[in-house]
């Protein structure tokens, strides 16, 4: 199906449109805190091909609190004003994917401001995370990692294949989403309102 991916769940953005099997626009850049106008810039680039998409799969986090905001807005006036299908993608499990298929245990990683990450442990090939948390930088001791590492600063740290294997599988496990069940997942609870249920399912353990 004809879909574009949208990504500003932290400071390494994307936005991806693939039309009869092809990448016509794949647009990966460092965000300079300005998410909403980098992802206007982009998309007018694209928006004309807008009615060919059959779903939008958006980025829900954690990382930055507006910017996965921006992202989600984004998808979801578009998904309303054209009625098109959506799926929401965990960035924790878009990074963790291909140790998720072969059943490796591998714990995700993503920045989320003032020294911070947040982290998600996946074993067995479970889909969801068995732990996760948010702890500093320096207090951050595990070995098998992926996602937003020093060691692979330049590159992507959610490629488009890991994001178009986690649409596929969530889209043949659960199905679409409704808009209203696209809601961001945060690296802590939101001190200005109560948690919506997205953010449950990644609740710390342990508090």
């Amino acid at each position: 199906m004809n879909h574009l991916i949208i990504d500003t769940s932290s400071k390494n953005s994307s936005l991806i449109l693939n039309i009869n099997k092809e990448i016509i626009y794949s647009k990966f850049w460092k965000s300079e805190n300005n998410h909403s106008e980098e992802l206007y810039e982009n998309f007018s680039k694209i928006s004309n091909r807008i009615d060919e998409i059959h779903y939008i799969g958006i980025l829900l986090g954690p990382g930055g609190f507006n910017s996965i905001r921006i992202g989600i807005s984004f998808a979801l006036a578009i998904v309303l004003s054209k009625n098109i299908k959506v799926i929401g993608l965990p960035s924790h499990v878009v990074q963790a994917i291909n140790y998720i298929e072969s059943k490796k245990d591998v714990t995700s990683i993503i920045e989320c401001g003032k020294n911070n990450i947040s982290w998600a442990k996946f074993k067995n090939g479970e889909i969801d995370p068995a732990e996760l948390g948010t702890e500093t930088i320096n207090n951050f001791n595990e070995k098998n990692i992926c996602g937003e590492i020093p060691d692979l600063i330049d590159k992507n740290p959610r490629p488009y294949e890991n994001i178009i294997k986690t649409s596929n599988l969530l889209i043949e496990k659960k199905g679409f989403n409704s808009p209203e069940d696209i809601v961001p997942i945060y690296a802590k609870k939101p001190s200005i309102s109560k948690p919506k249920e997205a953010y449950k399912k990644f609740e710390i353990k342990g508090e």
